[in-house]
């Protein structure tokens, strides 16, 4: 009889991993907290590290046709629009995909068995024992299977219930996430742009459709009651003052539609897997999005724990191999995200002077160094 695995967790985690796993002819069932499927969430970006995990499940075709390619990857640039650190030459650039969280939602969703995704079912509590795997839901209810993959996020419960609490480090920043309704007439559409001025960062990754996602970074203390009463008002005199198009994205945002939170990473952990469960995604490794690698490493995630699977028949060693492959990896891409952050968050006017500097002036070949070891990785585990 073949095993069954209960995915905990329906986004971009769990989803990815219910595909790779029935593509490869596993029995799956996903459980997810909401009740409904929405089009909630701002923009992501996916570098070719995501892009060739979703090539192997056949995907990538799909989201390139429904994202936005920027063809120069991404530039740091300074409050006037001065590139602080830039691959200039476009040959030698990596592109990277830019795509609504809700669009990405949608593809993922068609690429899923019928009736593999069972909405309403929030897993409040996570046994295991010789025999298998027991979910507890909020409602009461139950369900049995053989094995666990623990995709419920940062704040996951499961992972909790068997690995016990996980600490979690706040970064000294909040971060705002919206979109803007247009392309403005001053950005490229092919450059991903963020901004490292004084007053804090902006990114601008212009989307398909004509829209624009743009995230803005303040340093702030942990649940700042100050910038939770921030309105779209106080971002636009913050940050309006930077080169263009900065304000103009900002005043063609719905402010109703803005999404903030403060910024954590979670303590890497030294081991993913435990007996019947593995950890993938945020639950197991959740970063600063710094580098723009959370997605790209919970794609990573799904196609190597299906290698692990279909290479070692014994479950639990597949876990613990899957474990092995992934830990060092994503703690040292968390570890450099969180660097980035504080470099990237400094605010005194001297200091910020320095950094550009001698930013400009590091060689391009380190930085490409840097980008080959997020984007050039060994799916098979």
């Amino acid at each position: 009889m073949a095993n069954k695995f209960l995915i905990i967790g329906g986004g971009i985690a769990g989803l990815m991993t219910g595909i790779a796993l029935q593509q490869a002819g596993f029995s799956v069932e996903i459980f997810e907290k909401a009740e409904e499927v929405k089009r909630v969430g701002a923009g992501i970006t996916v570098a070719p590290n995501g892009m060739a995990a979703l090539e192997q499940l056949g995907l990538a075709e799909r989201v390139k046709a429904m994202g936005n390619v920027s063809s120069k990857g991404i530039a740091i640039v300074d409050e006037v629009g001065k590139a602080i650190t830039k691959l200039d030459d476009e040959k030698y650039a990596f592109p990277i995909y830019a795509i609504h969280r809700a669009d990405l939602q949608t593809i993922l969703l068609g690429a899923l068995q019928e009736s593999t995704l069972k909405l309403g079912s929030k897993c409040h509590d996570l046994i295991q024992d010789d025999s298998g795997v027991v979910a507890q839901m909020e409602d009461g209810s139950e369900v049995r299977g053989d094995y666990a993959i623990v995709a419920d996020g940062i704040h996951s419960i499961a992972r909790n219930c068997i690995f016990g609490k996980q600490p979690l480090r706040y970064a000294g920043y909040t971060c705002w996430r919206g979109i803007a309704e247009t392309w403005p007439k001053d950005a490229d559409p092919k450059l991903f742009t963020e901004t490292w001025g004084t007053k804090g960062r902006i990114g601008i990754v212009p989307l398909a459709n004509k829209e624009t996602y743009w995230f803005a970074v303040v340093g702030a203390s942990e649940n700042s009651i100050a910038h939770q009463t921030y309105e779209l008002s106080h971002l636009i005199e913050r940050f309006g003052p930077y080169h263009k198009p900065i304000r103009e994205v900002l005043e063609a945002t719905n402010p109703d539609k803005i999404i903030r939170g403060d910024i954590f990473d979670l303590e890497p952990m030294k081991s993913f897997a435990k007996g019947r469960v593995v950890l993938i995604g945020d639950a197991a490794h959740a970063m600063t999005p710094n580098l723009g690698q959370g997605g790209c490493q919970v794609m990573e995630d799904a196609i190597i724990l299906r290698n692990c699977l279909k290479k070692n028949h014994d479950v639990e060693q597949a876990f613990e191999d899957f474990s092995l492959a992934r830990v060092g990896r994503t703690k040292k891409i968390t570890e450099r995200s969180r660097l980035i952050g504080k470099i990237g968050q400094l605010e005194a006017s001297f200091v910020c002077k320095t950094r550009n500097m001698g930013m400009r002036l590091a060689p391009a070949t380190l930085q490409r160094k840097q980008l080959d070891y997020l984007y050039d990785v060994d799916l098979d585990g």
